[in-house]
């Protein structure tokens, strides 16, 4: 679920990278030009539950650009409220949540441009939860709080790959990459998870512990001197296991390009992955090929809510996981535990994965 409040204190959870110059302010109202990685979100973010108002927030996550000029990039259901707001709606930072559900025209850095309609149809899958909003002039720096500066270029995920996000929660974290290629469902109801649910292709999955509520909306970079953007968070489950969309689909479904202000060096996303102990390219090629044939077989799996490939025990291979809401004796007996001469692996989300 989103970061949610109900015009009551939101609890800060600390970064988990030990860098004594990581600053985790993200939640305050921040001088202007405000860098990026920060709380924030549509002017309108309320919703009323059984006779309840709730405000919430998200990331404002990077900077891109096109012809026109330069847009704050997040989700949909940050800057667009899942499809509902209309271009021209304010955004502002800090989101509502932080700040006492409190609709401030002077936190006001940006106006809703564009954003790619989130389907509520299970035969019409989603690749992108993405939205865009121009910024105001003076208002918005083209640096991420806490990584710096970026380059313009991005790079295809792979398994192995090591990532670095600021978010509005968690701050400053660090992880890597775990599966590419991976299908889900996602719940969008903040009050009910069983409702409201939207099908994902082609996602990139992170290792645990890399997000919370409210860190949607922020961008998955590279973790180099000079980072190059990755993808765009915008779910996750109870334990922290982030589901993103590859850059380069966000960016081409919102007809942008990064804003970046370094160099970055000329290795590919496999040639960082394998130097990790990832997976050749040619083996997640392959595997995605048999999850295919069996994406049947492996979702009547009890709890199952989606699939990917990832990193096998020995190194260079790739293994098929199924992401199951809760790991029982049942399901295992139910799982295979190899496909093809591929090996079957089980992951917990804990419930299943949520937009937040």
């Amino acid at each position: 679920m989103r970061a949610v409040a109900t015009c009551i204190l939101v609890q800060q959870l600390s970064a988990t990278v030990a860098d004594a110059q990581v600053v985790c302010d993200q939640q305050n109202r921040l001088s202007r030009p405000i860098r990026l990685g920060v709380s924030g979100g549509s002017i309108n973010s309320f919703e009323t539950f059984r006779q309840q108002r709730f405000c919430f927030g998200g990331t404002l996550g990077s900077l891109v650009e096109d012809s026109a000029g330069q847009y704050i990039l997040s989700n949909n259901h940050i800057l667009a409220r899942t499809n509902k707001a209309r271009p021209g709606e304010p955004i502002v930072q800090p989101g509502l949540v932080d700040n006492n559900c409190m609709r401030q025209p002077s936190d006001i850095v940006a106006t809703l441009s564009r954003a790619v309609k989130v389907s509520f149809n299970r035969r019409r899958p989603n690749t992108i939860d993405a939205a865009i909003a121009a910024v105001n002039p003076g208002d918005v720096d083209s640096q991420i709080r806490n990584i710096g500066p970026i380059s313009s270029t991005t790079l295809a995920p792979s398994p192995g790959l090591s990532v670095q996000k600021m978010g509005r929660t968690t701050c400053l974290t660090t992880g890597s990459i775990q599966a590419v290629g991976v299908s889900a469902i996602v719940s969008y109801n903040d009050f009910n998870p069983r409702k409201k649910r939207a099908r994902f292709v082609n996602q990139i999955v992170t290792s645990s512990s890399f997000s919370s509520p409210g860190d949607s909306g922020s961008l998955i970079v590279t973790n180099e001197s000079c980072p190059r953007a990755v993808g765009l968070l915008f779910a996750g489950s109870s334990d922290g296991t982030t589901i993103a969309n590859p850059i380069s689909n966000v960016l081409s479904g919102l007809g942008v390009t990064m804003v970046g202000s370094c160099s970055a060096a000329p290795s590919s996303a496999a040639e960082i992955a394998q130097d990790n102990m990832g997976v050749p390219t040619e083996a997640v090629t392959s595997a995605t090929a048999v999850r295919d044939r069996h994406s049947a077989e492996l979702m009547s799996i009890p709890g199952a809510v989606g699939t990917g490939i990832g990193i096998a025990d020995q190194p260079g291979q790739a293994a098929i996981e199924v992401y199951v809401k809760q790991i029982t004796p049942e399901i295992k007996a139910a799982a295979p535990t190899r496909l093809e001469g591929l090996p079957v692996r089980l992951v917990e989300t804990k419930g299943g994965f949520v937009a937040y």
